[in-house]
């Protein structure tokens, strides 16, 4: 039976290399040379991967199977060190045992682990050339331990793509376990490798991050509703409150299998934030352009009823009232009055103007932005004191954006107070500084400015307010107005708690061209003026009836028009010595209506005086000014109405009479 088991051994070696193991035991000379041609043919077509190596663990020979394992041709691998190959066991233990295998004549198989992480047997098959070399066969491991293998590697080849992309990725199986989940993916949530690597499943992920969601509900939704086998492809956004405030966009879909079945859902995001703070920006650009037009407008129609109501309250205040009676109507003229200087800040602030420097008092700037914002700072019991000093001299600059400053400043004590306790005080001071610079500080007795803020409040979007209330504009607003007027703005913290805001700006010599008022202002003249035929065109009742009752108690005899193209007509067959137009009308407006008077070379198109409710509209200036006529602002006292009127009269009558 020994026998008979001992010649069914090579029967059982169903392969080539093991013909060539029990044949060099059989050939005349045992242990032939590796040059044997025999030998030599059946080593290299061999389909097993087969070395032979010496007592030190040198490779002598290799076949093309054992190259491809190894991840090296044959004539690589020639004079190499096989121990250089193992990782498991170390490469002197590896050759220890090659030496024992050598002296021995023994035949053993080594379970090895190869550098690739790939795990295989070494088989002992046969001594060769005088017990000088080894003939091994290196045979692969179990088609599991393969298995897992190649997906190990698979696995690393997959996580070091993912991790590179600038995408957030997460991959789940069907059943909510988190089959891979990237770098990306775990910077947005705070969380590194490990944090990543410890969750199991969607479930878990769901409790740790859910949270920090501004709508909590929303990160889990899609993969429930793939959960309960509705799972389609969408796509929606997600705003995270922590650790940095961030907006999401996530792609979601499910993994199909090859037969089109759901095997798994993968969710991919993108962080949108800076593009929706520009989308933001852009759209509150658009709104506040809609708004500054609407407020203008609304502003022109508010001057017409102003004119109205100030000047007959003036007129009733001049008719000789009772005490009470004159009370009563001051109190209305009064507050007509301040309804005409709120309007008068509005139109100023909303106006759409290019950049440019005329002379401007500071102080002005001051008390018009406070006008702004007097009702809100009251209501919210915030008490605003002022410290204006009555030396400060003008300067050149731009008044629209030194308004700006004023405001942002303003606003962003304003709330700062209002997040700390809901009240509190801003003081405003304005004073000379050394180097001839003005200076405007606005401090407040709120919380003041954290440390690790402090040197990133005047960066853009930068902004610790919460959603809805802060922009992160305002302060660098501030900072680049002031530095394009070559001044400073700095901070601090006072001691007794609150932040003081300083704005210090060059004091710009004024042209000689600039010191004469913008506005015309119409001087009395001691000689009175002989009373004049005068037209007037005004499309609102109200106001075109009182320029004609003012102007009638003067002396002079009045006609009025509500509609433009009636003007015209009536110019065209009489005499006026003014014609007191408006310039915002339909149909025909006050340019149009001067342009026509210049075609027709009538003689009143030097005889126009302009009222409008639209002063600071970028043009109706520019035609004021091309034009080189004056006007009078809505809403008007009836003494500035009766000096101008007077005035150009005067001045019409001065020409003709050097004519």
């Amino acid at each position: 039976m020994k026998q008979a088991g001992s010649r069914a051994a090579p029967a059982r070696m169903n392969s080539q290399s093991s013909w060539v193991s029990a044949s060099v035991q059989t050939q005349a000379g045992a242990n032939p040379p590796i040059s044997d041609v025999g030998f030599a043919a059946v080593f290299d077509t061999s389909a097993e991967a087969l070395l032979v190596i010496n007592a030190k663990g040198i490779i002598q020979r290799a076949n093309h199977r054992a190259g491809e394992l190894l991840g090296c041709n044959e004539d690589g691998l020639r004079q190499a060190e096989l121990g250089s190959y193992i990782s498991q066991p170390a490469a002197e233990e590896f050759s220890r045992l090659c030496a024992l295998q050598t002296a021995s004549q023994a035949i053993s198989n080594v379970a090895v682990l190869l550098a690739s992480g790939f795990p295989v047997r070494i088989s002992f098959r046969a001594v060769l050339s005088g017990a000088q070399n080894l003939l091994l066969c290196l045979e692969e491991g179990s088609v599991v331990q393969r298995a897992e293998s190649k997906w190990l590697q698979v696995a690393a080849e997959l996580t070091s793509v993912l991790d590179s992309i600038q995408t957030g990725t997460i991959l789940l199986d069907a059943a909510g376990r988190i089959r891979s989940c990237n770098a990306r993916f775990g910077h947005y949530f705070g969380m590194d490798r490990r944090e990543l690597e410890s969750l199991e499943t969607f479930e878990n992920l769901t409790e740790l991050v859910a949270p920090r969601f501004r709508s909590p509900e929303n990160f889990a939704a899609p993969w429930k509703s793939f959960a309960e086998g509705q799972g389609v492809p969408g796509h929606d956004e997600l705003e995270l409150s922590g650790p940095t405030r961030r907006i999401l966009e996530r792609f979601a879909r499910p993994v199909l299998d090859r037969e089109g079945r759901a095997a798994g859902w993968l969710e991919l995001y993108y962080d949108v934030t800076s593009e929706r703070q520009i989308q933001s920006k852009l759209l509150q650009t658009e709104k506040m352009a809609a708004v500054g037009q609407l407020v203008s407008g609304i502003a022109h129609e508010l001057n017409n009823p102003l004119t109205a109501i100030m000047g007959y309250g003036q007129l009733l205040l001049g008719q000789g009232l009772a005490p009470e009676q004159y009370s009563e109507a001051s109190k209305v003229f009064q507050q007509a009055e301040r309804a005409r200087r709120i309007v008068k800040n509005l139109l100023y602030f909303a106006r759409e103007n290019e950049p440019e420097r005329t002379r401007v008092d500071l102080n002005e700037i001051v008390e018009r932005t406070l006008a702004l914002r007097s009702y809100e700072l009251r209501v919210e019991n915030i008490l605003v004191e002022c410290d204006l000093a009555g030396d400060l001299p003008e300067t050149m600059a731009d008044p629209y954006q030194l308004q700006q400053v004023v405001l942002n400043l303003l606003t962003n004590a304003e709330q700062a107070l209002l997040q700390d306790r809901g009240q509190g005080k801003v003081k405003i001071k304005t004073r000379m500084a050394e180097g001839r610079r003005i200076v405007v500080e606005i401090s407040d007795d709120g919380p003041g400015v954290p440390r690790g803020i402090a040197s990133r409040i005047f960066d853009p979007f930068f902004t610790t307010k919460p959603p809805g209330v802060g922009t992160g504009l305002g302060l660098s607003i501030v900072y680049g107005i002031v530095k394009r007027h070559g001044g400073e703005v700095t901070f601090e913290n006072q001691s007794g708690g609150g932040a003081r805001f300083v704005v210090e700006l060059p004091v710009v010599e004024i042209p000689l061209n600039e010191r004469e008022p913008a506005v015309p202002e119409f001087a009395s003249d001691s000689q009175p003026v002989r009373s004049g035929r005068i037209l007037v065109v005004e499309d609102e009742p109200s106001v075109a009836q009182l320029i004609v009752d003012v102007l009638r108690e003067e002396g002079h005899q009045v006609e009025a028009v509500l509609e433009s193209q009636e003007g015209l007509a009536r110019l065209s067959r009489a005499h006026y010595d003014l014609v007191v137009c408006d310039l915002r009308m339909p149909r025909l407006d006050g340019p149009a209506f001067h342009e026509a008077l210049i075609r027709a070379d009538s003689p009143a198109q030097d005889r126009i005086l302009f009222v409008t409710g639209d002063t600071l509209a970028p043009r109706t200036m520019q035609f004021l000014a091309k034009s080189k006529l004056p006007y009078l602002a809505k809403p008007f006292l009836v003494e500035e109405l009766k000096l101008a009127v007077n005035h150009r009269l005067q001045r019409s009558r001065e020409r003709e009479e050097c004519v």
